[in-house]
């Protein structure tokens, strides 16, 4: 996902978190919110100084939730006198995502008290964080635990503790509490943060509350690992991979997390986790309406509770927009549908950075490079890998899902690309792949010089999306010819659809259904107050025709469209103000600009270091689809 570049602030917005628009306006804040989160971590991601310099301060990063992190916040708190965010706590200049993941022994109990009716029962976190992921900031970040059932279609079900995590405002008159979850759905906040040398964090994974990891067998595993043309990108043949190897290796995970996830498999459904949301804004006593941000996966998250609860809502905030029926459905038709957009954007900023920020690309064909002889060199670069297809070594590590063997370089290649094309902090990393394919040398990618260094999970669970979306999803199918005609309708929507839509494949074969599937009706919605809908046009996961689709099913709602990386939310969230009709936003810096500014704030660990080309990692392990920021 190409998202709007907003960040959370915590203190500022009037909430006990609050939202800052992007890193030119940090001046413009939003004092006096508080945030409850409802995702699986939270970390304090910049400090913008006074100076205007981004730095990046230490993480603090939380799981919390069914497989959403609950974060809230209903009374200011006084910033601490010492520390790096001591002068910026109460200002607009604290960004902090909060994400959505369950977690139940990474966030001991606060006082061990119960939400009881006249509220929660605060206390400071004790985070038994693992060795060498230390919180630093002076933050206040407060803990509680509210007691939901895991089963709500069950009268006698057992309970379940939500773990919950405040930041709170740091002016008065506080407004209220926000809602936040980031996406994915699946992967952890914590463990991305950590592989990315505290970086952005991912979505929701289900962490220690409902961990959902399967003991996948796998063999063989040997290291850890303007308009343009509208000729479109070369594809592998999708069905023959499905029929070749996706569907024995789909049925290899589906078994496993059928053997090891039998007794809470069932319960990880959207339906439930809306439900878990309205406990909490019960559970707050405020004015028992919801004020929610979400993006990605989230965007269905609000969807659902929006469509069973629309007289309870009093913001929400729905950023880079998954079609509702796309996803319940199991299809994700849609998802690739922008993918060669937004590689064309791409270019595009490359040839407008120039040689110094964009070398060899930008000049790839001579001064005049453009987009379009960009995007013709990669058709043919494809169109020989199609013709002459290259099989990644046995002991290439595959993404999680799949079975060592018979791994196809332009599929892996086609979701790398893809994967890398979601943020403008990857840019660095999506240059030095797309010049391996613009040079024909693969040697990097198919060969690696280094084994690549993983960190052992801390609260993710390696198999999270497919816990959560397949539960969620209706297809299935006995066998791969009854998958024959999604596949080619998968094909047809998206050029990137080989590298992307294997990957939910699984779900065709999955064994657990979400207890409950809320089926609407999601249009026609009359919600208590409109939803505010974002989306970019460069979105390479969830294109903008998404929001589009999605708030014709919201009366009254309103689309904002950002035409890069910036966002406005301070007016809706203060004032309940909709932008005017046809609203769109300039960003005020180009996706290279943002992706030096994020690289030098990294302590010198540079994104392609990170990522580590040439280790063979772009990001393997359990991460969420929409790791659009999955």
């Amino acid at each position: 996902m190409v998202r709007a570049n907003v960040n959370f602030d915590a203190s500022s917005l009037g909430y006990d978190a609050a939202l800052a628009p992007n890193a030119k306006d940090h001046n413009n804040l939003y004092p006096g919110h508080a945030i409850v989160i409802y995702s699986p971590q939270l970390a304090i991601e910049f400090k913008l100084s006074s100076s205007g310099a981004l730095t990046r301060p230490p993480h603090l990063d939380l799981q919390i939730g069914r497989f959403g992190i609950n974060a809230a916040a209903t009374s200011p708190s006084t910033p601490s006198a010492t520390g790096d965010l001591s002068s910026t706590a109460s200002f607009s200049n604290v960004s902090l995502l909060l994400a959505s993941a369950g977690l139940s022994q990474a966030l001991p109990h606060a006082g061990t008290k119960r939400a009881e009716s006249d509220g929660l029962n605060w206390a400071p976190c004790n985070l038994d964080l693992p060795e060498g992921l230390e919180p630093a900031s002076t933050v206040p970040v407060d803990c509680a635990t509210l007691e939901v059932p895991l089963d709500y279609t069950n009268p006698d079900s057992k309970p379940l503790d939500l773990q919950l995590v405040k930041i709170s405002a740091s002016k008065e008159p506080v407004k209220g509490s926000i809602i936040f979850n980031p996406g994915g759905p699946g992967a952890s906040g914590i463990d991305e943060l950590y592989l990315q040398g505290k970086g952005e964090v991912y979505r929701e994974g289900t962490g220690h509350t409902i961990p959902f990891a399967c003991d996948v067998p796998r063999p063989g595993i040997k290291r850890s690992l303007s308009r343009r043309n509208n000729e479109t990108l070369p594809q592998a043949d999708m069905y023959s991979l499905l029929k070749r190897k996706a569907w024995n290796d789909a049925k290899v995970l589906v078994d496993a997390c059928y053997e090891d996830q039998q007794e809470t498999g069932r319960f990880l459904g959207t339906t439930f986790v809306a439900r878990d949301m309205l406990k909490i804004v019960d559970a707050l006593n405020e004015d028992g309406k919801l004020r929610f941000w979400g993006r990605s996966y989230s965007t269905i998250l609000g969807q659902t509770f929006a469509a069973m609860f629309p007289d309870r809502i009093d913001r929400m905030l729905l950023d880079s927009v998954v079609l509702n029926d796309d996803y319940h459905a199991g299809h994700w038709i849609t998802a690739t549908k922008a993918a060669e957009d937004s590689l064309y954007h791409f270019f595009t900023e490359c040839i407008n950075a120039g040689p110094t920020d964009c070398p060899v690309i930008a000049n790839f064909t001579g001064p005049a490079t453009t987009p379009d002889a960009l995007m013709k060199e990669m058709r043919t670069a494809f169109q020989e890998l199609v013709d002459n297809p290259v099989t990644l070594p046995d002991e290439y590590e595959p993404l999680p899902w799949w079975q060592p063997g018979g791994i196809d370089l332009l599929t892996e290649f086609k979701y790398t690309v893809f994967s890398l094309l979601y943020r403008p902090e990857q840019y660095p990393t999506l240059y030095a792949y797309i010049l391996t394919a613009l040079t024909r040398n693969y040697e990097v990618v198919i060969n690696p010089s280094q084994a690549a260094t993983v960190p052992p999970t801390w609260n993710q669970g390696p198999n999270n999306f497919h816990g959560i979306a397949c539960a969620d999803a209706h297809f299935r199918a006995d066998k791969p010819e009854d998958m024959y005609s999604l596949v080619q309708s998968q094909a047809v929507t998206g050029s990137f659809a080989d590298g992307f839509s294997p990957q939910v494949w699984p779900c065709a074969q999955w064994k657990f259904k979400a207890a409950e599937q809320f089926e609407g009706p999601y249009h026609g919605i009359n919600t208590s107050y409109p939803i505010l809908f974002i989306n970019s046009p460069y979105d390479p996961v969830t294109p903008l025709s998404n929001a589009w689709e999605a708030s014709a099913h919201y009366l009254g709602s309103r689309v904002v469209v950002h035409e890069g990386h910036g966002n406005i939310v301070k007016e809706y969230f203060d004032e309940g103000k909709l932008p005017e009709v046809g609203t769109r936003c300039k960003p005020d810096m180009t996706g290279f600009e943002y992706a030096k500014l994020l690289v030098a704030a990294a302590s010198g660990n540079s994104t392609v270091a990170r990522r580590g080309l040439g280790s063979n990692q772009m990001r393997r392990s359990g991460q969420g689809m929409f790791g659009h920021q999955i």
